[in-house]
């Protein structure tokens, strides 16, 4: 069983809306049904245990797909069971959400609501199954017999950006059973979270435990945790409390053993100027960088009449976007600033130090790349009478 069932399943189904979360699996199955010519809409439920990356991702899949998608915001913890985190919370909120998906399915035309379990899902270790059931919503992956493998093959197929996205669950997970759930216990660990993953760290989970919390990583990145122990102290301590590691290694899936890349939403600044000297640009372009922007530059244009002039652009993240447009009004003569929100893919990127210089890595997709920090090595030159090839060679950097 495989592609070809998933073919003739969609002749029998030649409308169909999506339960999207995003994900690899649901998003072979919109990719499938695509592919296949079927009218499908996807349906993206966002609730306190949704991260803003999630919603980012849905949002580059359904457009990569040119497939409309409905962002729905059901009050799920209003859910007395919901909120209670008992050992059923993960079927009240399933069916909390494929209720909410259904109704609006339902207004827009369409016969059957799918999501994305696929073959080798496990019903033990997914509670919200018997919503599934209740709800007469099919899984198009399961009935043919694509797994995980399948699905990242046929998204990878269509192109589309998160074919080698782990596996994430949601973030009511980090919690023990029978803790309560509240928004903003949810939102300190999605903030926790996001700060490991700005340092580099990938497939991991913060789990909460009395007075703290305890990271599981990957066996490969326990030297990394190491070595960064203080920063991850200062940043992750007043969020969460006490930190710990897990021991334990998360297991790792093998996507053809390649690092995802990360993926982000970024703003994008930009505005002309045709009245600056070359030292008042350079500053401005000086005062972004120093005030957080991710990347500042300048580029020479020409404006109407013929005037030269120059081109400011400035990439920041989306809440510092504000900031930002204020120092492009101050630092610059522009009466106006454009922005645009775009998502990035990027490679991700760690440091590690090399005998006397840090080296920078960058890698994802199946790059990787290394390259020895400038700094470092001019310091090295300097104090050692050397070129900066010949400190290169010198220390193999």
């Amino acid at each position: 069983m495989g592609l070809a069932e998933l073919t003739a399943f969609w002749r029998e189904h030649p409308a169909a809306a999506v339960a999207f979360s995003g994900g690899v699996d649901s998003a072979a199955v919109l990719a499938s049904a695509v592919e296949a010519g079927v009218r499908v809409a996807a349906f993206f439920v966002k609730s306190a245990f949704q991260p803003d990356f999630e919603l980012d991702d849905a949002k580059w899949a359904a457009a990569a797909l040119r497939v409309p998608l409905t962002v729905l915001t059901p009050p799920v913890l209003d859910h007395p069971a919901v909120a209670a985190n008992g050992p059923d919370r993960c079927y009240h909120c399933k069916r909390l959400i494929l209720t909410a998906i259904w109704d609006r399915a339902a207004e827009e035309g369409f016969p059957i609501v799918v999501d994305g379990t696929n073959a080798g899902d496990d019903p033990a270790d997914r509670p919200g199954t018997q919503a599934l059931r209740e709800l007469e919503v099919l899984s198009p992956l399961r009935l043919c017999g694509v797994d995980k493998a399948g699905a990242r093959a046929i998204a990878k197929r269509a192109g589309l950006p998160n074919w080698d996205k782990p596996a994430y669950a949601c973030l009511a997970t980090r919690f023990p059973t029978g803790t309560p759930l509240c928004a903003g216990e949810l939102a300190l660990v999605e903030r926790a979270e996001g700060f490991l993953f700005d340092r580099g760290f990938s497939d991991f989970r913060v789990r909460r435990i009395a007075g703290g919390a305890k990271l599981q990583l990957r066996a490969d990145q326990f030297g990394k945790a190491v070595a960064l122990r203080e920063e991850l102290a200062a940043g992750l301590g007043p969020l969460l409390g006490t930190v710990l590691l897990d021991l334990n290694p998360r297991p790792v899936e093998n996507t053809e053993q390649e690092t995802p890349l990360r993926r982000e939403t970024v703003c994008e600044l930009r505005c002309n100027v045709d009245d600056m000297t070359g030292e008042e640009a350079a500053f401005a372009v000086e005062r972004l960088m120093e005030s957080g922007a991710l990347d500042a530059w300048t580029q020479p244009i020409t404006m109407k009449k013929g005037r030269p002039a120059l081109l400011f652009g400035c990439l920041c993240r989306p809440e510092d976007e504000a900031e930002m447009t204020a120092l492009l009004l101050r630092h610059t003569t522009t009466l106006g600033v454009r922005r645009s929100l775009c998502g990035r893919s990027a490679l991700l990127r760690t440091e590690e130090r090399r005998g006397p210089a840090r080296v920078k890595i960058s890698e994802g997709g199946g790059v990787r790349r290394e390259k020895a920090e400038f700094d470092d090595i001019a310091a090295l030159a300097r104090q050692e009478g050397l070129s900066l090839r010949e400190v290169r060679e010198k220390y193999g950097l």
